[in-house]
């Protein structure tokens, strides 16, 4: 039988594990400002590319700036501007046909898409100094004003992500769209100037005419450069576009991971300001144990035994070049005492961080347990829900849900390799 007085013990030192503090705010604060620093990191290098496609897309579309540019070379130019006409023409017509999708409506994706990436970014920004401020304040509780302030923009955040998380399907598509462009045939004539037309302008001195012919002719007849000089910009993005899919896949899984974090820090706040139920405090407090602070613990304890391997390895090396005659006996006391004082500290903090990882060997496997425990029982609401009331309920709840379950599992890894 298990003893009682065991079992109270046991109980207590769990809930010690688990309940909200202020240095658990920070911690997840951590968490989160990694993860916003690698959602920002896919987020840019996308929109680079979303940059560059709209670019490129400005050739192809039907847009002032090409006419206004060769109409500048007066009736030189006009070939050109006809060739160039003609070629978007082309492409309009291929793209909506092989698509289904207008060329118009595929542009003003890559527009919009880039102006809600750029938006999102300024968003994210907001939460890394946010994040900041809670690692630099020395503070020992939470000033109540500016902690729900803090909620509002996390709050915020949380729900502008999941307004934009939308974009990231129909981003994934964009290859088609490139796909398709390079397919295309420019060596059609339709709608290019009749190459004769100059000859007739008796008007027109013979030097000209020569000059307007030549012009016609690399522009008319040789269409693969008039091909080469249109589809270049795509040719030189293909590879990236390509990328889009998996990088929106990532993406996913990280933005999915960056709502997770924020609500628990929202739920940690209003925990530490007392504002939700002691029942739901708890729950707070298995979910931010297991989903950030053992994670977390894992991380600091790997780098801190890298840390204090790498003072004793430059001391172990340092005693080899000394006792080789390599380094001068003053240098050698000047490094020796540099190293040895790092060594120190970094063995004393990580002495620290094995305390830690001593109380979650003991008793980890029970909060992972009683929370992985809850998500299942609230992943099996959301089901009999939909069920019993004939309809999707709370999809995006169950998706978040998962995912946090998901990292649950991933911290039991982290509780084996303590």
């Amino acid at each position: 039988m298990i003893d009682d007085h065991a079992l109270a013990e046991g109980i207590e030192r769990i809930e010690a594990l688990t309940a909200p503090t202020l240095q658990d705010v920070r911690t997840t604060f951590t968490a989160l400002d990694r993860t916003v620093a690698s959602v920002g990191a896919e987020c840019r290098s996308i929109s680079q590319t979303l940059d560059a496609l709209g670019s490129a897309l400005q050739v192809v579309t039907q847009s002032g700036g090409t006419t206004q540019q060769w109409g500048g070379f007066g009736i030189i130019g006009l070939p050109i501007v006809g060739a160039m006409r003609a070629a978007q023409g082309i492409t309009s017509q291929y793209v909506k046909q092989q698509t289904g999708v207008s060329l118009t409506t595929w542009t003003d994706l890559v527009a919009s898409s880039s102006a809600q990436f750029d938006a999102y970014l300024s968003q994210l920004e907001t939460v890394a100094a946010l994040s900041q401020r809670y690692h630099t304040a020395a503070a020992s509780q939470l000033d109540p004003d500016e902690a729900r302030e803090d909620q509002t923009i996390l709050r915020e955040t949380r729900w502008r992500t999941q307004a934009w998380k939308q974009v990231l399907g129909r981003v994934a598509q964009l290859g088609r769209l490139v796909d398709t462009i390079l397919k295309m045939n420019l060596t059609g004539e339709q709608g290019l100037p009749d190459a004769d037309r100059s000859d007739r302008s008796s008007s027109l001195s013979g030097s000209l005419q020569k000059r307007i012919k030549d012009v016609q002719s690399r522009t008319v007849e040789k269409s693969s450069d008039l091909r080469e000089w249109v589809l270049q910009p795509f040719v030189d993005i293909r590879d990236s576009v390509k990328r889009l899919p998996s990088q929106t896949e990532r993406l996913a899984q990280e933005v999915a991971l960056l709502e997770v974090l924020l609500e628990l820090e929202v739920a940690e706040i209003r925990a530490c300001l007392g504002e939700i139920p002691p029942t739901e405090v708890r729950i707070v407090g298995l979910r931010v144990a297991a989903g950030v602070t053992l994670p977390e613990l894992g991380r600091r304890l790997a780098t801190a035994q890298q840390r204090a391997l790498a003072h004793q390895t430059y001391l172990d090396r340092l005693d080899c070049a000394h006792n080789a005659g390599e380094v001068p006996e003053r240098v050698y006391a000047i490094l020796s005492a540099e190293y040895r004082s790092s060594l120190a500290t970094s063995r004393s903090h990580l002495a620290e961080l094995e305390a830690e990882a001593d109380v979650w060997r003991r008793d980890g496997q029970a909060v992972l347990d009683a929370c992985a425990d809850w998500m299942t029982l609230e992943l099996a609401v959301l089901a009999a829900r939909a069920v019993t009331e004939q309809r999707e309920a709370a999809g995006d709840r169950r998706v978040l849900l998962q995912r946090e379950l998901d990292r649950v599992n991933e911290a039991r890894s982290v509780l084996a390799t303590l």
